[in-house]
């Protein structure tokens, strides 16, 4: 029986790396990664979870993965630039991303 899982951390919400100058806006949560040899492997996490999301750090934006027990909320309120970002969102008024309603290709 599969157990069920529960995301601390929304489509959207701006997240940071609890150790790493990194951060970004979560556009997706996946239960397992698939490792390097192509099988689903579990991350170590309590929960399992893994975001993927629209990173940017000091130097380029890119996509990244990150396991759930790695990050934190950003309490910062800074924007996220990332060239993604306008294609699965709309940027509110108050900065938070709201998921698009229709797609951009």
């Amino acid at each position: 029986m599969s157990k069920t899982r529960f995301a601390r951390y929304n489509i959207g919400q701006v997240i940071r790396h609890r150790l790493y100058a990194m951060r970004g806006v979560i556009f997706d949560v996946d239960t397992s990664f698939a490792g390097t040899d192509g099988e689903a492997v579990d991350d170590g996490t309590a929960t399992g979870l893994v975001y993927r999301l629209f990173a940017e750090d000091d130097e380029i934006p890119y996509v990244a993965c990150i396991a759930e027990n790695d990050l934190e909320p950003d309490e910062s309120g800074e924007p996220v630039s990332h060239p993604g970002i306008g294609a699965l969102f709309d940027v509110g008024e108050a900065g938070d991303y709201r998921r698009r309603r229709q797609l951009m290709n």
